[in-house]
């Protein structure tokens, strides 16, 4: 049995994917990525540890008359191009424009499409899909209700195994150079929207005996890391870091945008949370996730129009107050065996 996985266009759709293809490599599959020659996966290619197929796949949503058209047109077009390829094959769709031909070739062939749902609100490729889908894998319990009750199946995101590493808490915060016995704040602004987060957390930095480490995004980084400098704050700063695992292995608790991974993420390593969601997110998606996080008792939420200083310092001192039980709750939503749940359901 041959095995396609498709997702792409941003991160959110795309490292999942590739931490699936990873666990089915690691099984001895026989697995083939699709991707779109526009999207992120484009440029992270040398990545991929299987082959690839990198397709004129184009957005949908929120575009005019003409890219809608063009974008149905090559959906068409490259799914009948995938049409020979997937005779005998089974497909995992994680959404996204990029997920499209692949989702349209199994469609036609009426069986082996499954699809995965990262967000607690779908994609627009997922929501045509599942009508031709066996299974829908969801990571959020509010993604239930958008998709037949018969093929949701609750799986967790997958997430890739380097992330999936014990260590001891002290270790990594000295070989940061931090105070092993006071909290360190890890703040995250994802790869939209940073700019705000970025200035929150000066101010909050500035007013808050914290140790920290703030990842910002390229734009941001040179200017933040020297207002730290200058008031000799003990703040690491990145642009972005391949190497997340030790930034989540320090960190007491965080300041984070709420995308899937990033949840799914903070959740497996304990961290309780402060979200302030991506205001301008598809169908604000990153609210409603992060208010799974927050019925869980595993964080905070707080819009951005409300995010003020005094606010958010109110919201970091009330989960270092009760850090023990936020991060036992937040632990409850991660699932460590996404991978292998998806396989054993797929027939792998």
């Amino acid at each position: 049995m041959k095995f396609f996985v498709s997702g792409g266009g941003t991160g959110g759709h795309f490292f999942p994917a590739l931490a699936l293809i990873e666990c089915m490599l690691e099984r001895g599959l026989s697995v083939e990525f699709v991707g779109s020659l526009r999207g992120i996966e484009y440029r992270f290619k040398d990545s991929i540890p299987c082959k690839a197929h990198f397709l004129k796949s184009h957005p949908f949503v929120g575009k005019g008359p003409l890219e809608k058209a063009k974008a149905v047109y090559y959906a068409l077009t490259e799914g009948l191009k995938l049409l020979r390829h997937t005779s005998h094959a089974k497909g995992v769709v994680f959404g996204g424009y990029a997920s499209l031909p692949l989702g349209f070739a199994l469609s036609l062939r009426r069986k082996g499409l499954y699809l995965h749902e990262q967000n607690s609100v779908p994609s627009t490729t997922n929501m045509l899909l599942s009508k031709f889908s066996e299974k829908v894998f969801i990571t959020f319990e509010h993604s239930k209700r958008f998709f037949p009750k018969d093929k949701v199946i609750k799986t967790g995101l997958p997430v890739r195994k380097s992330l999936l590493q014990n260590f001891i808490k002290e270790d990594i915060k000295e070989s940061f150079g931090f105070d092993k016995d006071k909290p360190v704040l890890l703040v995250m602004g994802g790869s939209q929207g940073a700019s705000f987060l970025n200035q929150l957390a000066t101010e909050i930095f500035s007013s808050l005996p914290l140790q920290g480490i703030h990842i910002t995004g390229e734009r941001d980084k040179d200017r933040v890391e020297s207002f730290y400098k200058e008031r000799k704050l003990p703040v690491k700063v990145f642009a972005f870091s391949e190497d997340m695992s030790h930034i989540y292995g320090a960190s007491d608790l965080a300041i984070s945008r709420a995308g899937a991974s990033s949840i799914t993420e903070l959740s497996l390593f304990g961290i309780p949370s402060l979200f302030i969601p991506f205001p301008f997110s598809a169908r604000n998606h990153q609210f409603y996730n992060a208010k799974e996080i927050e019925d869980l008792g595993g964080g905070l939420v707080i819009k951005q129009e409300d995010a003020t200083r005094q606010k958010v310092i109110n919201a970091i001192e009330f989960i270092l107050s009760q850090k023990d039980n936020f991060s036992k709750n937040i632990k409850r939503f991660a699932n460590p065996y996404a991978c292998q749940d998806i396989l054993r359901e797929v027939g792998a």
